[in-house]
């Protein structure tokens, strides 16, 4: 099981932790980039830096991180001007980008450290239900990267060009986000054993319908669809409807609900009469 939680402070990261963090300009994201790659350096894990910045603003950002330039040096932090791929739907720049990281985490373990610690930022406006989806898109591609390789991610997003629906969605994908600002215990996260599939966990009523709604949206379809539910404790009759909608757009593929609560598997049954896509949603205990 990966880890899911609430933090105040960007310290005590494992692997396959993937958190974000909304932050209102560089001093901000300084007093809590810092920390993070610091706690990397003490647990001698290989270091990357990765944004929309040049090498010279990177490194400026990490002015008062210790022994910077000697980290540099010796390769355990790389300093990477390159703009993350949020916001960016298929293509290759995508792909491309993903198979970079999954790359320099197996070499970090391979040159004998213990995983890869990425911190990845960017100020990219984020407006509106269309902008949410594709980088809640793209930061569900990410997880399940981070789900699987020995990598842990720290994202980072200037608030101030976050409207307040795509932060909420962005936070319902990683499984780590601020408390003060998001603090509902529900998501949606890749799960580390089966590829392609899914975990919901918590609560899915009024508050997070629209979040949930978005993020059915924005999830990569690569054949059946599997959500495990096995950690979703209650889910109000809007969420099922809003399950049907999945289940009707990537028809004829399915959707399959695995392990799901009971109040769930009675309210599906209930439904296929009303939602004939409900019909080809198969609910497995």
């Amino acid at each position: 099981m990966r880890r899911t939680s609430t933090l105040t402070v960007p310290v005590g990261h494992g692997w396959h932790d993937h958190a974000c963090w909304f932050h209102s300009g560089n001093q901000h994201w300084r007093e809590v980039l810092v920390p993070y790659l610091g706690e990397g350096v003490a647990r001698d894990e290989r270091l990357l830096y990765l944004s929309d910045k040049s090498e010279d603003e990177l490194a400026e950002d990490l002015a008062l991180l210790p022994g910077r330039d000697e980290l540099v040096r010796s390769g355990q932090l790389t300093l990477l001007p390159m703009a993350p791929v949020r916001g960016v739907v298929g293509g290759s720049a995508v792909a491309t980008q993903l198979a970079r990281v999954r790359q320099a985490a197996e070499d970090a373990v391979s040159d004998g450290y213990r995983c890869l610690r990425l911190a990845a930022d960017s100020a990219h406006p984020v407006q509106g239900r269309d902008d949410a989806i594709r980088f809640v898109h793209s930061e569900l591609l990410v997880d399940e990267l981070v789900s699987r390789a020995p990598l842990l991610l720290l994202c980072g997003y200037d608030g101030r060009f976050v409207d307040r629906r795509a932060a909420a969605a962005l936070a319902f994908v990683h499984p780590i986000r601020q408390r003060a600002a998001f603090g509902i215990e529900s998501g949606l996260y890749a799960d580390m054993e089966d590829p392609h599939c899914w975990r919901l966990q918590g609560e899915l009523d009024l508050a997070s319908r629209e979040v949930f709604e978005i993020a059915l949206d924005a999830v990569p379809i690569h054949g059946d669809l599997h959500l495990k539910l096995g950690d979703l404790t209650f889910i109000d009759v809007g969420g099922v409807h809003a399950l049907a909608s999945l289940a009707e757009r990537i028809a004829p593929r399915r959707l399959i609900l695995d392990d799901p609560p009971t109040t769930l598997s009675r309210i599906v049954e209930l439904s296929r009469a009303d939602f004939p896509a409900m019909r080809r949603v198969p609910a497995v205990c």
